[in-house]
């Protein structure tokens, strides 16, 4: 169950879609349920993706779940293990999971520490969290159910390999950066848009190609209007499309922090692209030399972060920002998952 609370959950993440594709070659089915405004059945190729319809709230607060909607797709799965990651709905999956004998698994991390209760947890076999952000998360108040899984990145689908050439050379530019996050206020992609918007009038031949989805998109391409911009829609891409676009370009900008702003950073690093982070970083990574820099949220600093790690030759930046990723390979965390799932009764 994925988060009807975030826009960034209108489609899988891709830590999601990596997992589901671990899961499938170990034999195991797997079914990620979203939100959306029309329920619709998808097969992919990280298993079954089911929309369910949910009403729209303020633009900060994404979707609103349909509780009934949710229960009946997971009464018609008849799942073994329940999975969530929804801020929203957590409290009554574990009860469904409960009352109907199933293991349920939470993810810590999607769950703010102040809207935990005994009674949650009591739902709940595990509680998974990111061991390096331990001290803050919820699986401390269950220390025997809490399991240290760290948040990690495919580095086999996010590669330098999947660099395209024919695909750079349709921006035109020297300098080709990427932005991907969600297209709302917590996405940040203003600032991307600003430093861009000073890169150019530096005489740089910068390309920004921002990947993402929300409410916000029809502001930002007003607010893109005679920059080198390119949005690209993240539904649209399968996750091998979203890898090429990462090894593609010469850097990566992170403008937001937390588990998605440090999936992102991976994602990119993994595939070879340099990375500079400018949002509340609450995932630290240890950039090699040349693989990355982090700065804060004035455009004027991250432009200047982008010049100071272009003079770096191609090369060396681009093997830094692999070497960065491999610590967070994402292939044992996998099988930790499974080996989580298989444990429990």
């Amino acid at each position: 169950m994925t988060s009807f609370y975030s826009l960034s959950a209108l489609t899988p993440s891709s830590a999601v879609r990596a997992r589901g594709i671990a899961y499938r070659s170990a034999g195991h089915e797997f079914s990620v349920i979203v939100p959306g405004t029309v329920s619709a059945v998808t097969w992919t190729e990280y298993g079954t993706v089911i929309t369910v319809a949910a009403r729209r709230a303020a633009l900060r607060r994404g979707f609103v779940p349909i509780p009934l909607a949710i229960r009946r797709a997971i009464d018609r799965l008849v799942p073994d293990r329940l999975e969530v990651a929804d801020r929203l709905s957590f409290r009554q999956l574990g009860v469904w999971a409960r009352e109907n004998q199933v293991p349920a698994v939470l993810f810590a991390e999607e769950i703010p520490a102040d809207w935990f209760t005994d009674g949650a947890l009591a739902s709940y076999d595990i509680v998974v969290h990111n061991s390096r952000t331990e001290e803050s998360s919820p699986a401390r108040t269950a220390e025997n159910k809490a399991a240290a899984i760290p948040q990690g990145v495919d580095i086999e689908i996010f590669t330098p390999l999947r660099h395209n050439p024919a695909l750079r050379d349709r921006s035109g530019a020297e300098l080709v950066v990427v932005c991907a996050a969600p297209l709302t206020v917590a996405g940040a992609m203003s600032s991307a848009l600003e430093a861009t918007r000073r890169l150019a009038a530096q005489g740089h031949d910068v390309h920004l190609v921002v990947v993402g989805d929300g409410p916000l998109r029809s502001r930002l391409e007003r607010s893109a209007s005679g920059l080198p911009v390119l949005f690209l829609s993240a539904q649209d891409l399968s996750l091998a499309e979203r890898a090429e676009v990462f090894a593609t370009a010469d850097f990566a900008l992170v403008t937001m922090g937390g588990t998605a702003g440090h999936g992102l950073a991976l994602e990119a690093l993994a595939s070879g692209t340099p990375v500079i982070a400018s949002g509340p970083a609450q995932h630290p990574i240890d950039f090699c030399f040349g693989g990355g820099l982090s700065t804060d949220s004035d455009p004027a600093h991250i432009a200047n972060a982008i010049v100071s790690l272009a003079m770096n030759s191609v090369e060396s930046r681009r093997l830094a920002a692999r070497q960065s990723s491999l610590p967070f390979d994402a292939m044992p965390l996998n099988r930790a998952m499974i080996a989580l799932h298989e444990s429990l009764e």
